[in-house]
């Protein structure tokens, strides 16, 4: 439930004066001792040296088990140090010691509010309120409560009540309403964010919320009018020039945007910070040559800021250009061997180098170190995605959130992962608490839309991803999720309006260009699909995503020789575009290439080494080549991934029997396969098969008769169960099906096989 806190890392002095303290304190009050030590915490906590006040606390601990006060310190030290298991278990001493203290319970409900376990968070705050009715803190943990379990009449009482008694604080205000807007009442929270801000004029959050209220609301004009007041009162306040030029590039105005950020960084000319925020600006939209120029500019202002030097590497990391970043970020960790963001990175930077093993190891180690990193576990969880292994990512996923429950990434993530699996419910939970987060963030609105569409809610879906086309005018993506839901609806005519309006905002989305042939291909015209992905390259000759869809749609009406060679000019455009070398398998597969095929297939495992579908692809070519080794192999590597899949299973059971490998493993196999696909023919023959091999004829009969039932036309069933027949003594009838399946045009060793046996019988 509660975060795990980190291993203590003390340093050698404090440790040594702390033991001398000790050993010299036998001849001390235990009583005058352990409030010297107190307040020695205090001095360190208020210091923010938060290791020795651990120290001290303890100390005085020692000195006395009941001290309660010491306890509660001590939690506050744990606190501040993210030792969360600690705080708890501090705060419950607290607690047991004295259970009328009324901080510890504030802390305590805090704390559960942190782990999400929102009743027992307002179980704390009813304690206090019994106690103390005008408790601010406790109404404060109770309002979180209720808005968190969307119990939002009992959050606006609780939030009202904190605002009476903190009438001169504008967080109360605020609180109050981000609850009126889920409860639509707007007038009433347009209210109480101008009231913070009269409370505050410079509290620069204040001003952003307001705006970003007015961007929800569509009223661009009044949310520009607040950021520009706000810029009056804070002229030096970076965030409000930031949301200035984001509010006004959203509307397509690019020009008064750059000027908006001319003024912030004419400013402090020389700012490292104004050069980062500026920077941060146009990373976040893509325009990654501006960013890298404020961040050289940054740069020279301040030539060892690390903070910039991480933000350059991420940039790197993003447009992937791996060697800038690996030599940015090994002069971070020059300058700090321990820095843990940079070891995340290093991490990163093995993973977009296709060397997934080295950078899970490395994630890996990052996150046993640093347990309480949710960056450490975000990427670790990523990489384990990437690897294929989902179970895992999942786990991680689960620790970063953990670690800071309110992580958009992790939470944008988590949802994006369960929606991958199918399992809906999960997924909309997942992005319905990223909303709730942060409302004014549009791949928020997405993730719940797609979630949303997934589950056939369309009008709730469309409500998404209507708030995230308003929230980010020019971004196509909210346009093709709207396009996909209203296919999904047999909506044609509206699907391809909100497709092609994709594609005007962003020529280049391949996206929208994609969805934009599928919805021709759905309609049953192809040349339509095939005409505009063809009018997309005259424009755009060197895509290669561009190629690879009209080789898609080529293949897709069986025109494989056309196929084969858009596919190739997309692979030589782009060589890693592992769906170009998966799409090309498949054509050389459909004409009978078999080798090529596994060629291109294996390509493609390099970049999804744990996909176990693929795994079956290549080991099923290569048994149809003959080569039953690498065959097995394949099969065998599949299986290890997903022991649940049963064509593997079935496949490999087969060629045990064939090579003549072991009968009782080849039995479990086929009869885990029988399991989890008992209708398909081929697995009931491999499972007769195999009790046939293994002498046991009395089982193997009914099944091999149930496959020449269902498809009298296989002369392998037939010579199958030719040679059970003769098993039994049934020679006739063994004659009958032998000789059909010969007749039928069996081949091999099997109609060898069949031909001595007809002899001998």
């Amino acid at each position: 439930m509660f975060i795990g806190s980190g291993r203590l890392k003390v340093r050698a002095a404090a440790v040594f004066f702390s033991l001398v303290a000790v050993l010299g304190g036998c001849s001390l009050d235990p009583q005058k001792g352990k409030v010297k030590y107190l307040e020695s915490g205090k001095r360190y906590l208020k210091a923010g040296k938060y290791q020795e006040a651990s120290i001290q606390f303890r100390n005085a601990i020692k000195l006395d088990p009941r001290f309660a006060e010491a306890y509660y310190q001590l939690a506050q030290a744990d606190l501040s140090l993210k030792e969360w298991n600690g705080a708890v278990a501090a705060l419950r001493q607290t607690i047991n010691l004295d259970p009328q203290r009324v901080d510890a319970h504030v802390d305590m409900g805090r704390l559960y509010l942190a782990s999400k376990d929102y009743q027992k968070a307002d179980d704390e705050a009813s304690f206090i309120l019994e106690r103390e009715p005008d408790n601010a803190s406790a109404y404060e943990v109770r309002g979180a409560a209720m808005l968190a379990r969307q119990q939002l009449e009992k959050a606006l009482q609780a939030y009202g009540r904190l605002a009476e008694l903190r009438p001169q604080d504008p967080t109360p205000f605020t609180d109050l309403a981000l609850v009126e807007s889920n409860l639509k009442r707007f007038p009433e929270a347009e209210q109480h964010l101008r009231k913070a801000i009269e409370l505050a004029p410079l509290a620069v959050p204040s001003y952003i919320n307001l705006a970003n209220f007015y961007r929800l609301r569509q009223q661009l004009p009044e949310a520009e009018q607040v950021l520009k007041d706000g810029v009056k009162r804070n002229p030096d306040a970076a965030p409000l020039y930031i949301n200035w030029a984001d509010l006004l590039y959203a509307q397509h105005k690019a020009e008064g945007a750059t000027g908006v950020l001319t003024k912030l960084r004419e400013r402090k000319r020389n700012s490292a910070e104004i050069a980062i925020a500026i920077g941060d600006f146009y990373f976040q939209r893509g325009e990654t040559e501006p960013a890298l120029t404020e961040y050289r500019r940054g740069l020279e202002a301040a030539p060892k800021n690390a903070e910039i030097q991480k933000r350059m590497v991420e940039l790197f990391l993003i447009t992937g250009r791996y060697d800038e970043a690996a030599k940015l970020n090994d002069a971070v960790l020059r300058q700090g061997p321990k820095d843990l963001a940079a070891h995340i990175a290093r991490g990163r930077i093995l993973l977009g180098r296709g060397k997934r093993d080295e950078a899970i190891s490395e994630l890996r180690q990052q996150a046993s170190e640093a347990p309480d990193s949710p960056q450490a576990h975000y990427y670790l969880a990523l990489a384990h995605w990437q690897n294929g292994n989902t179970a895992q990512a999942k786990s991680e996923l689960q620790e970063t959130l953990r670690v800071a429950p309110t992580m958009i990434l992790a939470l944008n993530s988590s949802a994006e992962l369960n929606l991958s699996l199918g399992d809906l419910t999960v997924a909309q939970e997942y992005a319905q608490r990223s909303v709730q987060q942060d409302q004014a963030n549009p791949a928020s609105r997405l993730l719940l839309g797609r979630a949303l569409a997934q589950g056939a809610q369309w009008r709730a879906a469309e409500e998404q991803f209507r708030v995230a086309q308003r929230l980010s005018p020019g971004d196509p993506a909210p346009h093709v999720n709207m396009g996909v839901t209203y296919a999904r609806q047999q909506q044609w005519a509206k699907a391809e309006e909100e497709l092609e309006t994709a594609l005007r905002l962003a020529p280049r989305s391949t996206e929208a260009l994609a969805q934009l042939a599928g919805l021709s291909l759905a309609r049953n015209d192809r040349p339509k699909a095939v005409a505009r992905v063809q009018q997309y390259l005259a424009t755009y000759p060197e895509d290669a995503l561009g190629h690879l869809i009209l080789g898609g749609t080529q293949f897709s009406g069986k025109e494989y020789d056309a196929a084969q060679s858009e596919l190739e000019r997309a692979i030589e455009l782009n060589p890693s575009l592992t769906q170009a070398h998966l799409q090309l398998g498949r054509v050389y597969h459909a004409k009978g290439l078999n080798l090529a095929a596994i060629a291109q297939y294996e390509t493609a495992l390099s970049a999804q080494p744990r996909s176990a579908n693929l795994l079956t692809m290549i080991a099923s070519l290569y048994e149809a080549v003959g080569n039953l080794d690498a065959a097995r192999k394949y099969y065998e590597q599949a299986l290890a991934i997903d022991p649940s899949l049963a064509v593997p299973a079935n496949n490999l059971a087969f060629l045990y029997v064939k090579q003549g490998g072991n009968l009782d493993v080849a039995l479990g196999l086929a009869q885990k396969a029988k399991q989890v696909m008992p209708e398909l023919n081929p697995i009931t023959d491999t499972l007769g098969w195999v009790l046939y091999k293994k002498g046991d004829y009395a089982s193997a009969l009914p099944l091999l008769q149930e496959c020449v039932e269902k498809q009298p036309n296989s002369p392998v069933y037939r010579y199958h169960l030719g040679m059970a027949l003769a098993a039994v003594g049934q020679k006739e009838k063994a004659k009958d099906q032998l000789e059909s399946a010969l007749r039928m045009r069996l081949v091999g060793a099997d109609a060898e096989q069949a031909k001595q046996m007809l002899a001998r019988n």
